[in-house]
């Protein structure tokens, strides 16, 4: 069998940049998007319901075909695509290349000490496997399965995952994925498939701020519903359905290229009205290429197993401890926000650091403090100078 890889908490994250131009404008260009090419969407279909078998499923390789053809084809420049009607939700397709390689990939991202919010960070807030078939060995034997170019690995499980709020609705939407990653030769390279599908429609969405450019991946959470859009405030909005499958592939072991696809159907809004359109979804998966791209080619990112021996010795810190750091963080967050006219004006009266601080759970104290650190490892300007990590 010649799989696909999956890469899964890429998809995560795209839903992450994709949902959440309910009321926004968009940038990318008004025509209609193209529909992906009958072979390639069956392929779709085909590894989504892969994803919800029981344990054991096998990977037909011929069934990847049609997908990995369209992926490898030349295309115009601008083109846009988008999957079927399927799910009663829009889609959308995009395509971009990293500079690494496919094992390096796996190391940084399927490692159960690194946190994956690392990179996506402008669309991941945190994620938490929940369950893995087999256990978390798994993830070492697909680790060890990335080294061997003719070694297929198959990981499922679920994953509960909270998302980074939307640059213009300042929503933000925690829920749960089944998951499959496929790791395998195709051709003469490497391939990785991530596969992913929403069980049930998110928890209501609740109010962000994103502090600064997207890039600079300063949030602000609260826990009040609904909207930072005037008018809008109190709509009670909802992820109701996504899927998405992203396709990573090495063509040449000793060429550290990967080219990646992705196609995400997403549904959400209120009322049970889907208000996401293919241009927003579109522009989800750019923001998330992006920013995946930044972090994977940046000179100043440490190697896996630095990253892994880090972030292994502080699962552990006590509650408090990782309280107390946090207390430090939103106060330094409070001092930026009162330096800028912009932020302070953005901001107001929202900030409340004793109840943001008694509301937060223990992921979301490390998540806050370890990606606070991950930014003064890149240079990104943290909040703090001092971390428990």
């Amino acid at each position: 069998m010649k799989p696909v890889a999956f890469f899964c908490r890429t998809f995560l994250s795209f839903t992450a940049g994709c949902l959440l131009f309910l009321m926004a404008g968009s940038a990318i260009a008004s025509e209609a998007p193209e529909t992906l090419p009958p072979g390639a969407i069956s392929t779709l279909h085909y590894l989504l319901d892969l994803a919800r078998t029981e344990d054991g499923a096998a990977c037909d390789a011929q069934r990847i075909a049609p997908l990995m053809a369209f992926l490898l084809s030349p295309k115009p420049d601008g083109a846009l695509y988008r999957a079927d009607d399927s799910f009663d939700a829009p889609s959308a397709y995009n395509e971009f290349t990293v500079h690494s390689g496919v094992q390096r990939i796996t190391d940084y991202i399927l490692d159960a000490d690194i946190p994956s919010f690392f990179f996506w960070p402008s669309s991941l807030r945190l994620s938490r496997w929940t369950r893995v078939e087999g256990g978390d060995q798994q993830f070492a034997r697909l680790k060890s399965a990335s080294t061997d170019w003719n070694s297929t690995f198959i990981l499922k499980g679920t994953e509960h995952i909270t998302i980074t709020p939307d640059q213009h609705t300042g929503a933000y939407y925690s829920y749960d994925v089944d998951r499959m990653v496929i790791l395998g030769p195709y051709q003469k390279g490497k391939v990785l498939i991530n596969i992913y599908r929403q069980q049930k429609p998110s928890a209501v969405g609740r109010k962000g701020w994103v502090l600064g450019k997207d890039d600079e991946w300063n949030y602000l959470y609260t826990r009040d519903k609904g909207l930072n859009v005037k008018g809008l405030g109190w709509a009670d909005t909802y992820m109701y359905d996504s899927f998405g499958i992203t396709v990573y592939y090495q063509a040449d072991p000793g060429s550290p290229a990967v080219t990646c696809g992705t196609v995400s159907w997403v549904k959400a809004g209120w009322a049970g009205i889907n208000m996401v359109k293919s241009k927003h979804i579109h522009r989800g998966l750019v923001r998330v290429a992006h920013a995946f791209t930044a972090v994977m080619e940046d000179p100043r990112l440490p190697e896996p197993a630095q990253l892994a021996e880090t972030f292994s010795k502080s699962k552990n810190l006590p509650t408090p401890t990782l309280r107390a750091y946090a207390r430090d963080y939103l106060s330094g967050l409070e001092q930026r926000i009162a330096s800028s006219e912009i932020l302070l004006k953005k901001i107001g009266g929202t900030f409340d650091s004793h109840a943001l601080l008694e509301q937060m759970t223990r992921d979301e104290l490390y998540a806050v403090l370890a990606l606070d650190y991950f930014k003064k490892i890149l240079g990104h300007n943290p909040v703090m100078s001092s971390h428990p990590f």
